[in-house]
């Protein structure tokens, strides 16, 4: 019973995660300072990351694979001696799970137009490839 409640919670949290990075990350002055720090180039090529995850398959495939393992718990339950409720407990940390995992790649697309308004609040081309000497540590000369 208590690792049920544990993997819950931390269930719970997988997807308080992913929709808090969805509706929160970056911040105006995290990009900011990410640029500053990092460089144009680097924050750009970090944005283009976020849109190709967001393209990928992988997520939807974990959760495909997820539900199957729950389709299976389910249909093996009554092999195992266990009541309809006590099933349901069992599986709900994975659906939660399942639900954060068919989410990621919203919130990986929310994040990337997020970047992209900030460019254009900035006054560039989001779409412009930057050029080599945009800035950045490795333009820093002693």
């Amino acid at each position: 019973m208590a690792t049920g409640v544990v993997a819950a919670l931390l269930s719970v949290m997988v997807l308080a995660f992913v929709e808090g990075l969805r509706l929160f990350y970056p911040a105006r002055e995290t990009w900011l300072r990410l640029r500053r720090t990092r460089g144009r180039r680097s924050v750009w090529v970090m944005r283009r990351r976020y849109e190709s995850a967001a393209k990928g398959t992988t997520p939807r495939r974990l959760a495909t694979l997820l539900l199957g393992l729950i389709i299976i718990w389910v249909a093996v339950a009554s092999l195992l001696d266990k009541r309809w409720n006590e099933v349901v407990l069992d599986v709900l940390p994975s659906v939660v799970v399942w639900v954060a995992l068919l989410r990621t790649p919203s919130a990986l697309r929310a994040i990337a137009e997020r970047m992209k308004d900030f460019e254009r609040w900035l006054g560039e081309d989001p779409d412009a490839e930057p050029g080599e000497g945009d800035g950045g540590p490795a333009a820093v000369t002693l």
